[in-house]
């Protein structure tokens, strides 16, 4: 009709800004190459060690007898696998707005990461191996202390998501600091696996 204002349909909304979740996949890819880097060079020098032996050339026992045990190893494992399901179950409650379980999952997150730390802590006490004892005892170290700091700063980027989490800045529109946290934290369970096999396993 003549004379009335024509309203202009409303702006689209603008598109997030995901540069926390594409650095953080950046930076886990970082990590994952350091760390097969890592595994490459224990198992070059393990599997030099086994030629000699065969070749009778020399080489020794790569672990003393009884010194890695199989069980602290294996609950570490499992006990990654519940923080993963914790960190996604506080990834999807955000999505729906579910603030308190959110909070909740994000709690046991954190709380696994240290159950793991505190479980590698006993199992480095357990091995009885002064680091400078021998070769495959100082890649041990290596391999454990390196993870320990991972999963050390994985447990502090969730913390830091969990803080600005309770000063409102996430929600079902804006999630993208619990999913970079989830991002980092996946990347640190998963190269437990690794570790797991090279040293609970093989020995």
């Amino acid at each position: 009709m003549a004379g009335q204002a024509v309203t202009a349909p409303p702006a689209a909304e603008l598109s997030r800004n995901r540069t926390l979740v594409v650095g953080t996949a950046f930076v886990s890819a970082a990590v994952i190459m350091l760390f097969v880097g890592l595994f490459s060079v224990y198992i070059s020098i393990r599997q030099n060690n086994e030629l000699k032996i065969e070749s009778l050339l020399g080489g020794n026992l790569w672990f003393p007898e009884g010194a890695v045990q199989i069980a602290p190893g294996t609950m570490m494992m499992f006990t990654t696998w519940i923080s993963v399901m914790t960190i996604s179950w506080a990834v999807q409650a955000f999505r729906n707005d579910d603030r308190r379980n959110a909070y909740a999952a994000l709690t046991l997150t954190m709380l696994m990461g240290a159950a793991v730390i505190n479980q590698m802590a006993f199992a480095i006490g357990d091995f009885g191996l002064p680091v400078d004892r021998s070769t495959p005892a100082t890649l041990l170290f290596t391999l454990y202390g390196s993870y320990i700091i991972l999963l050390g700063a994985a447990i502090a980027f969730v913390f830091l998501m969990f803080m600005r989490a309770l000063a409102g800045q996430f929600n079902s529109k804006n999630a993208d600091g619990i999913e970079a946290a989830a991002i980092f934290w996946y990347a640190t369970v998963i190269l437990y696996h690794p570790i797991w096999y090279l040293i609970t396993i093989t020995k």
